[in-house]
């Protein structure tokens, strides 16, 4: 993802970690549930 948007892992990481304090889930894997949950693909 970060090289097709030509972005550094590490800003990728920060937005995915600040997503995840923002709804409130624990990790990753619950960030992709709440994501198919909500039809966000």
């Amino acid at each position: 993802m970060a090289e097709k948007l030509f972005l550094s892992t590490f800003t990728i990481d920060t937005h995915r970690n600040n997503i995840i304090k923002k709804i409130e889930v624990k990790n990753t894997a619950e960030l992709v549930k709440f994501a198919i949950e909500q039809n966000l693909d």
